[in-house]
């Protein structure tokens, strides 16, 4: 038919057309958190459970040597165990409103890293 597109045509618009609208979605959705994902904390209090973890974990090991026992200690240094619990609390005060800090913060009192 004259004037007409053909069935050709019309399928190359209509795969061109749902070609550009997908390209176009990521560009004006909202970005999807994955189920499941945890809230992000801030970066004190993210630094903080990075930490206890990391002291969980050396203060967990056997010092079965003088070498082993100077690198526990230099990673419990380096990572500054002695003042995790004051720490802790000074977070607790600052978002203790706060329920996915305060949620971090004693899920990271189990954990080791």
């Amino acid at each position: 038919m004259p004037g007409r597109p053909s069935a050709h045509a019309r399928s190359v618009a209509s795969v061109a057309f749902a070609a550009a609208a997908l390209m176009a979605q990521p560009l004006s959705a909202a970005p999807v958190k994955p189920a499941g994902a945890a809230p992000r904390l801030p970066a004190d209090a993210q630094a903080y459970v990075t930490r206890r973890r990391g002291c969980n974990h050396w203060g967990g090991e056997d010092a079965y040597d003088e070498a082993r026992g100077r690198e526990i200690a230099a990673a419990a240094k380096a990572l500054r165990c002695d003042a995790i619990d004051a720490d802790e609390a000074r977070l607790r005060r600052r978002y203790g409103k706060d329920p996915a800090v305060l949620k971090a913060l004693d899920r990271a009192d189990g954990e080791s890293g």
